[in-house]
């Protein structure tokens, strides 16, 4: 596994050795990358890596120009992992890290991103919730990319309402890449002055 391209192209990562741990292949990642890559400017953006695991993708985008990635995964020894890959890479100071679920950490986001990577373990009982989740989390704002890994045997269907959706198969694995439709402003009645 390797970075793809930009500042620092062809750096080796260290890979999770966990069997329930599904690495994306290079193959994935440059065409997830390379759809991207049409339609975002990686310089300056924030992303969020959810289910980092090895930091790969947050990784990828940070060699490509984004400013800051925030990585959330459970497992401590994916999180080893990422701190190896960090310090390979050199951008410690680019990179924050945490230990949490990936349900509670949407439920707790205090700011949006302008891309979002979600690749969850295929059996991942509730991997088909995570699109509203994410819609409903404010770590997502209208214009927001969203890339999703997800098995042909677990079936994710995001809202067409939320999302503008585009799907590209690899063998049994989806890539879905998403863009947030703008958020319904919340109603709030307001009291009627009588007089």
């Amino acid at each position: 596994m390797r970075i793809i391209a930009g500042q620092h192209r062809g750096r080796i990562l260290v890979n999770v050795r966990d069997l329930s741990v599904r690495p994306t292949t290079d193959r994935a990642k440059q065409t997830i990358f390379d759809i991207l890559s049409n339609r975002l400017d990686f310089d300056g953006i924030e992303v969020l890596d959810l289910f980092s695991g090895s930091g790969s993708l947050g990784l990828e985008a940070i060699s490509r120009g984004a400013r800051q990635v925030t990585f959330v995964d459970k497992s401590p020894q994916s999180l080893q992992v990422l701190e190896t890959n960090v310090r390979t890479i050199g951008c410690n100071d680019q990179c924050t890290s945490y230990a949490a679920d990936a349900f509670w950490y949407l439920k707790n986001a205090r700011r949006a991103f302008d891309l979002v990577f979600v690749d969850p373990p295929y059996r991942l009982e509730r991997i088909a919730d995570l699109p509203a989740e994410l819609f409903a989390s404010e770590a997502l704002r209208e214009g927001t990319f969203v890339v999703m890994e997800h098995s042909k045997e677990s079936p994710v269907r995001p809202s067409e309402s939320m999302f503008e959706i585009t799907r590209k198969p690899f063998g049994q694995t989806i890539v879905l890449v998403l863009r947030t439709k703008p958020k319904e402003p919340i109603q709030t009645s307001s009291p009627t002055l009588e007089g």
